[in-house]
């Protein structure tokens, strides 16, 4: 049975348009596979950041970065990053095999996105991006719609909509003004954000079948008996996944951010690295944080951040940015978190104790992650882009 090596073929014309756009990486070259994949998504954002011309995009204040590591909240930290790591554990699901319970956490992992569409989430079914994946794959799950590869090419728009929740039409009009015996319904805010989704699983399913795998935890089982690292099994993800290659190229640099393929990673490592050994990952700590719209948030909040005012406007007004700014702020926050990392591991040769839970970026995006969720952080505006199928 074929591993899959690359991103070939054609995603095809029946997928969903929407889908394909928001593939924005999905023709990116990839880094060469005998380089560290973490060391280039950390080297790339850092070029992108430092050879900004000026006024830059966004800043990174590095002196921030000490003293924040002198008053982090260990506590709380150790509290935060723990209760990110269980979530895997806590889903209320009855699994018949460690491969089925391995292909849902896969499944929700790939579709970590839409954080765009918060707002219009949060007003039509009261769930923010992330719980309506969580609760859509959950719903899957419980009907016991197959989800595998054959499975997932055969859902469409009207499952998506069914099982995520996620309102496919609007408001009705009338078809002819001052009449109202024939009305028509305008297409939802939340119909794109359907679109991507759709088009996530069917061309994942597609790509597995073509390479003769079952499912998505076919495959990782499979790369992961070949060589249990996570770099291993982050490099063979997004070489077979558009949906995965979170990429872009702004002003002729490439920046590789690798979101959702590390999230994987990690959270496969998380839930069975300790009772399967091909799972169990030294290289976690090496990760770059899976940065979405929330850690950007954190870090502009903390200061370890600033964005131009241009973009500090958009956010603050709910405008979307554009991809150049979209991915300084990404890049950035990956550049600011390994000068925390840099400070912290500084600050333990001095003598300071940071508990049971090092710090990593991995670590310190569950942190933020988690903080980004307390009331009085929360209504922190986030930057919104909706055209992007990788966050």
């Amino acid at each position: 049975m074929a591993i899959i090596s690359e991103v070939s073929g054609k995603a095809g014309t029946e997928l969903p348009k929407t889908w394909v756009e928001a593939c924005t990486g999905a023709s990116i070259p990839l880094p060469p596979t005998s380089t560290d994949i973490f060391q280039q998504v950390r080297e790339s954002a850092a070029n992108f950041i430092n050879s900004q011309p000026e006024p830059a995009l966004v800043k990174v204040n590095d002196q921030k970065a000490k003293d924040y590591i002198e008053n982090l909240d260990i506590q709380k930290f150790t509290k935060y990053v723990k209760h990110v790591n269980n979530w895997s554990r806590s889903l209320p699901l009855v699994f018949d095999n460690m491969a089925q319970e391995l292909n849902l956490i896969a499944l929700v992992d790939l579709l970590q996105i839409g954080s765009g569409f918060r707002r219009e989430l949060h007003e039509a079914a009261g769930r923010g991006a992330s719980d309506t994946i969580v609760f859509g794959c959950m719903s899957l799950h419980i009907s016991q719609t197959s989800i595998d590869a054959k499975g997932l090419q055969e859902l469409n728009l009207g499952d998506i909509s069914q099982h995520f929740g996620i309102p496919l039409f609007g408001k009705e009009r009338p078809m002819q003004e001052g009449s109202t015996a024939v009305t028509i319904s305008e297409a939802s805010l939340l119909r794109p954000l359907a679109e991507i989704i759709l088009g996530t699983l069917q061309d994942t399913g597609r790509r597995l079948e073509q390479a003769g795998f079952v499912s998505l935890a076919d495959f990782i089982i499979k790369i992961c008996t070949e060589k249990s690292t996570s770099a291993h099994l982050v490099t063979k993800l997004v070489a077979a996944f558009p949906s995965l290659r979170d990429a872009s190229k702004v002003n002729g640099q490439q920046v590789y951010l690798f979101k959702k393929a590390q999230l994987i990673a990690y959270d496969v490592h998380q839930r069975f690295g300790k009772s399967d050994a091909k799972f169990a990952f030294p290289d976690i700590d090496q990760m770059t944080i899976f940065v979405d719209n929330v850690v950007p948030a954190m870090l502009q909040h903390h200061g370890l951040i600033t964005p131009s005012q241009e973009i500090q406007s958009k956010i603050k007004d709910g405008k979307e940015l554009s991809l150049e700014e979209t991915t300084a702020m990404r890049a950035a926050s990956i550049v600011a978190a390994q000068s925390v990392v840099d400070s912290a591991t500084e600050a333990a040769r001095s003598g300071l104790e940071f508990g049971e839970i090092p710090v990593c970026q991995a670590t310190l995006d569950n942190f933020w992650w988690r903080e980004g969720k307390e009331p009085e952080l929360r209504v922190i505006p986030r930057l919104v882009c909706k055209k992007t199928v990788y966050f």
